[in-house]
């Protein structure tokens, strides 16, 4: 389990949508988080910011989907 950081910049998604830190099984799958009737998508490009004793991965907007009806 790996803990990231989405960063929310160019999605609809606001800060208080979403949870600041998550855990992931695999950066190399993109996160998905249900937002407005649909989904904003965050992928992992190899970028890490340190947060106090920890190294965290972050997730970065790359994309929105529409929920299918």
């Amino acid at each position: 389990m790996v803990h990231i950081r989405i960063d929310p910049t160019g999605s609809r998604a606001r800060s208080a949508d979403l949870e600041s830190y998550q855990k992931v099984e695999d950066l190399t799958q993109d996160v998905k988080i249900c937002v407005d009737g649909g989904y904003e998508h965050f992928s992992h490009a190899g970028e890490f910011q340190e947060d106090g004793h920890e190294v965290v991965a972050v997730f970065r907007w790359s994309g929105r989907t529409k929920i299918a009806e």
